[in-house]
């Protein structure tokens, strides 16, 4: 008897992409797993073959047209998955089928469901339907080979197939013609250049019996194999707060009569040197000193730099980065994916839980991301601040503030603060001024402010222009 689709779930074990199809391939399908080159196709297939053997005791065939059996062992032993030991073990076997000719291909075939009979294999894995198509001088009668030999009589095995087609660059199709359609289910790899640096995406198409999550995933290969990324989430804000936080800087206070509001999200925008990092820490250290935790997470200074500008105003920060209520971590946001960054920044904020938090700068994001991803992204870790009613500030270079991408940060935002450098006669003063409070009164005077010994003292009303 066929096997029902809907009615068991066979886990590739790859890092947040069962959570796309509730929880699996359904048992007994034939998948397609279409990418161009250094998607990550064989990684993947290798990855959903070792999983099977090594925590689940299910049996699998790899058969590969593409490349050879050492070269194969070798490479996945660099991603910790010891294919020989099942192979020894008799759990995996490895057809390397790189030679094959089209006179040849019968009774390969025939080989291949005498060797899944042998050891009762649950998985298979075709690598690649494109080079066995190859071997044929004319492409239909490949797939008529896939059509009658994949598709019908390995269903009734119970076996689940993987079966890998390159996808050429460029190409709209998901891979060559008619698998696509005989296909239970079709997931796409994409590897490209963005910004000059490689991205790597993944995509379930179609999957048979299954509610699928088709949006487009960013992905990473590394020591442990594929691993994706979820998209940023926005949250829902349930609550707000009418509760003053104070920023330790005590003239701005008084713009804001009395400070900041509590779980709100503020942004410090100005040129370089205006003083955007000096209000950042003006800010984590005041609620240090109230004895509240906080997250200062730079994505462009290094920690030794910020504690030395820190202990340069005479703050000693190193007594509160010990006792622990203040955490001070740079994050590297290679390879310029904006979903690592959030899991990276999420996962700080998880287990950190603080009530403060600083990020700075965001402007070396917006360098390396696109638009959108980049307003998605502080969007969304603006809208996860809140929603734990967190009070944030965000640093932000930017020489004037009408740009595009300006304005729909200051959208995001509860509060701006414009940090500037102006010209007086001979002299080069600075101005402070409150371009926006939501949900609260706030002075709209523009403030002369001075960078002292002590930090940033804010003036009397700025005159003289």
């Amino acid at each position: 008897m066929p096997v029902d689709l809907g009615q068991d779930r066979v886990p590739t074990g790859i890092e947040g992409f069962d959570d796309l199809i509730e929880g699996g391939f359904p048992r007994g399908s034939l998948v397609l797993l279409a990418g161009n080159t250094g998607a990550g196709k064989t990684v993947f297939s290798a990855q959903y073959m070792y999983h099977g053997v090594s925590k689940l005791g299910e049996p699998g065939v790899y058969v590969s047209f593409a490349e050879n059996r050492e070269t194969f062992i070798k490479n996945m032993k660099r991603m910790n998955m010891d294919f020989e030991k099942y192979e020894q073990e008799g759990k995996i076997m490895f057809l390397d089928l790189v030679t094959v000719k089209e006179e040849g291909v019968q009774k390969t075939i025939e080989t291949i469901l005498q060797v899944l009979k042998s050891i009762n294999a649950k998985r298979l894995v075709i690598d690649s339907f494109s080079s066995l198509a190859q071997s044929f001088s004319e492409a239909i009668d490949a797939r008529i080979i896939l059509h009658t030999i994949l598709a019908k009589m390995i269903h009734l095995m119970g076996v689940t197939v993987l079966l890998i087609a390159e996808k050429p660059i460029g190409f709209e199709s998901q891979a060559i013609g008619m698998e696509e359609f005989v296909s239970d289910g079709i997931i796409t790899l994409d590897a490209f250049t963005e910004k000059g640096h490689l991205r790597r995406t993944i995509q379930v198409i179609k999957m048979r019996g299954t509610k699928i999550i088709s949006n487009q995933h960013s992905c990473d290969i590394d020591e442990h194999g594929i691993r994706l990324w979820p998209n940023p989430e926005i949250k829902v804000i349930e609550k707000v707060f009418n509760e003053k936080v104070a920023t330790g800087i005590e003239g701005l206070d008084v713009m804001l009569k009395g400070g900041l509001l509590k779980g709100s999200a503020s942004l410090v925008v100005g040129g370089a040197g205006t003083g955007k990092t000096i209000a950042a820490l003006h800010f984590i250290l005041e609620g240090a000193m109230r004895n509240e935790k906080g997250l200062y997470i730079s994505f462009s200074e290094p920690v030794q730099q910020i504690i030395k500008q820190s202990e340069g105003f005479g703050w000693d920060i190193k007594k509160f980065l010990d006792n622990g209520l203040i955490t001070l971590v740079m994050v590297s946001f290679e390879p310029f994916n904006v979903e690592p960054l959030y899991f990276q920044t999420g996962r700080l904020l998880q287990d950190i839980k603080p009530a403060r938090v600083v990020i700075e700068s965001i402007s070396p994001l917006e360098a390396v991301l696109s638009e959108d991803k980049f307003i998605r992204y502080i969007r969304s870790l603006v809208s996860y601040l809140k929603a734990e009613g967190v009070t944030s500030l965000f640093t932000y270079t930017a020489e004037v503030t009408t740009p595009t991408t300006d304005a729909r940060i200051r959208i995001l935002m509860d509060n701006v603060i414009w940090l500037r450098d102006v010209e007086l006669g001979h002299t080069l003063v600075r101005s402070l001024t409150i371009l926006k409070a939501r949900n609260t009164e706030h002075d709209r005077d523009i403030r002369q402010f001075e960078i002292t010994k002590g930090g940033i003292v804010v003036r009397k009303k700025f005159v003289g222009r």
